[in-house]
């Protein structure tokens, strides 16, 4: 359900990372085809002084539930476009912008639309099922991003989209705003456009910004420049499970909990529970993924300790428990093996290993700036919120960055795994 709101606002300042972004009433042009909105037009609206944000951040007021709606993508396929098996590695994506500004106030796109987690039954596949499954669109963040997998014929559109929503797209009713003028303007480079086209159809071409104004006309439409990650290593890092040695696996030095008595010792930690040890126990896990987790330090990698959330001597022989997520080896690979469909955060697999984090201390390294990238596949971005909120999927690259800026983030590929 989204909320009710004014139905004529004369100006709006809408605040974004502590940037205004002023909306006001205005003429808009009821001319056909595609109108350039230019000082010829003095009635159509004009292009906003560039709002400059980093990848990632929230645009509009949160007011639509994340993901799909019922009748949206759950992994079945939609409007020709299939649910993938997620992928190490892809061709890098690209984006489109998609603004929304109902009566002048900015609603936020909501975050996981074409993303579908392990264990959702609208998968039919029950191998695909395990892991889950990606669209060739998704939005990963409330930032109004949706990004396009790369690779396809033509290019992806607004309806598919909308589709994969699970939301109405038309001239009288846009994701269940209805009874209101509906315009869309297009932004490509510096020129900005009114579309007259069928809503449908729109390509979401790369880097292109759409708005959809519903209502209250605008006489600014609002314009973001977008300061995206840095770009990924083209040279993938192999990791070869089960592998040891700091060349390998990073510099030692994050402390485990074996040692200091912390995290998880057998007792149930953040709603995971320790279970037994699969020969004398019948209990077992309904799916085994892997997500790869790497922390960097002014530029070196750090290890991330063996055997986090495994308890007992060693993990052959005198095993007294297993936690849902832990580790093996030093390798930074994080083996997600539930005992339900509950979904599996980084900051659970922290609370086993008995260290904080958080924006300002993970792991114990304290008062220097923390970057997060997450990377599914191609789709590589910046992570701005709550890092522990951050979900396990299957394939899932985590990059955390400590101090010193990388060049480029680093691409890990699990080496003895079957895509």
């Amino acid at each position: 359900m989204h909320k009710k709101v004014k139905s004529r606002i004369v100006h709006i300042s809408l605040t974004v990372m502590g940037i205004s972004v002023l909306y006001g009433c205005g003429g808009g042009s009821d001319s056909g085809g595609l109108n350039t909105a230019d000082s010829d037009q003095p009635s159509a609206p004009t292009l906003a002084a560039a709002t400059a944000l980093e990848d990632g951040t929230s645009v509009g007021t949160l007011t639509f539930a994340k993901g799909a709606t019922a009748t949206g993508g759950s992994g079945q396929a939609i409007a020709g476009l299939a649910c993938e098996k997620p992928a190490k590695s892809s061709p890098a994506y690209g984006f489109t912008h998609l603004s929304l500004v109902v009566d002048g106030q900015q609603v936020a796109i909501p975050e996981d639309i074409g993303l579908v987690a392990q264990g959702n039954p609208g998968i039919a596949d029950a191998t695909l099922r395990q892991v889950g499954c990606y669209y060739p669109l998704m939005t990963t963040d409330t930032s109004g991003k949706i990004r396009t997998k790369s690779g396809g014929a033509a290019p992806y559109t607004l309806g598919q989209f909308f589709a994969l929503w699970g939301q109405p797209l038309s001239t009288t009713n846009v994701a269940g705003y209805a009874g209101k003028p509906v315009k869309v303007f297009i932004r490509d480079g510096s020129t900005l456009a009114e579309y007259t086209g069928a809503l449908d159809a729109l390509p979401l071409t790369g880097n292109r910004e759409i708005t959809i104004q519903v209502g209250s006309a605008l006489s600014q439409i609002p314009n973001f420049e977008w300061k995206n990650p840095p770009a990924l290593s083209a040279t993938p890092l192999i990791v070869n499970r089960g592998a040891f040695g700091t060349a390998l696996n990073g510099q030692l030095g994050l402390e485990d909990n074996r040692s200091n008595g912390r995290g998880g010792q057998g007792q149930p930690v953040d709603g995971l529970s320790c279970y037994g040890p699969r020969n004398q126990s019948n209990l077992e896990y309904i799916y085994h993924a892997h997500s790869h987790v790497a922390i960097y330090k002014d530029g070196v990698r750090m290890a991330i300790p063996q055997l986090i959330g495994v308890v007992g001597n060693d993990e052959v022989f005198s095993t007294t428990c297993f936690y849902p997520l832990h580790t093996h080896d030093m390798t930074g690979t994080l083996h997600i093996e539930p005992l339900n469909y509950d979904r599996q955060t980084l900051g659970q697999f922290f609370n086993i290993w008995g260290q904080p984090l958080t924006r300002t201390n993970v792991a114990g390294q304290l008062n220097t700036p923390v970057v997060v990238y997450v990377r599914d596949g191609g789709n590589l971005r910046i992570y701005q919120g709550d890092p522990a909120a951050i979900e396990l999927k299957s394939y899932r690259s985590i990059v955390i960055q400590l101090g010193t800026p990388l060049k480029e983030v680093p691409s890990f590929e699990l080496a003895n795994e079957a895509n």
